[in-house]
This record gives structure tokens, C-alpha cells and sequence, in this order.
């Protein structure tokens, strides 16, 4: 997969890292509200081995595009224009985000709106980070 941006995105690639995989509408509101946590949550683990990947479910080009000038967020986007992501990964509803511990593996679904500044997550992201890697 790629990003909007061409950056080619795959979790094989970004072994050793924690890896945040929020699925995400413009319409969806809760994914709205979550959206610049999750841009907050970026701008503090910057530097760490920890990537967030977004990845639109199911609308165009365009209307992406607009969500991000009308925000200013500046998160990786991936397009799902068919949901095959969204499919692959067992999303049931908006927002759903996955956090992918260093050797792959999901640790944490979580489904609904998450305030990613919220310290008990940080925390949590924290000890993932911690951890050695193993499969």
C-alpha cells in the first residue's frame, strides 16, 4: 500500500517499530474528534520507533484531500477506496485503530473514539516501545 503522498506502507517494513493503524471517514464524527490526538500523539513520539499510518475507508481522492486542507492534519493517509484494508484487518464500524507491537503482532484494537494524549495510553504505547522485539 501506499500513502497518498507515495510513500509505500507495509507493516513487513516497519518491523522494530510500534505501528498505529487508525481507519477513519470524514463524514464519521468520532473519527473527526480523535483525529488531532492522534496527530499530538505523532508530534510527542517523534524521534521513537513508533509510525501512525491512517488509512481512509471507502472515499475519493478528493474528498480526502478537502478533509486534510480544511484540518491542516498532517498524518500518513492511506486511500481504501474498495475497503479491502478495511476487510483484511476485521474493521467493524469507525474509528477502529490497531496497535502493532515491534515483531508485527496486534496487540490492541480499539474501537470507537480514543483521546491519544489520554497518559494511561501513553503509557501504554511506553511499554510496547520498551519491549524487545521477538517473534
Amino acid at each position: 500500500m501506499k500513502t497518498l503522498k507515495g510513500d509505500a506502507v507495509s507493516l513487513q517494513a516497519l518491523r522494530g517499530q510500534v505501528v498505529v493503524v487508525n481507519f477513519w471517514a470524514s463524514w464519521c464524527e468520532p473519527c473527526m474528534a480523535e483525529m488531532p490526538s492522534l496527530a499530538r500523539l505523532s508530534e510527542r513520539m517523534k524521534g521513537r520507533p513508533l509510525t501512525i499510518v491512517t488509512v481512509n475507508y471507502a472515499e475519493s481522492r478528493e474528498k480526502i484531500d478537502l478533509f486534510l486542507a480544511r484540518t491542516g492534519l498532517d498524518l500518513p493517509v492511506v486511500a481504501d477506496s474498495q475497503g479491502d484494508a478495511a476487510d483484511a484487518w476485521g474493521v467493524g464500524g469507525l474509528p477502529m485503530t490497531f496497535v502493532v507491537d515491534k515483531a508485527g503482532r496486534v496487540r490492541y484494537r480499539v474501537f470507537g473514539e480514543r483521546n491519544w494524549d489520554d497518559s494511561g495510553t501513553v503509557q501504554g504505547l511506553d511499554r510496547l516501545l520498551a519491549e524487545r522485539p521477538h517473534a
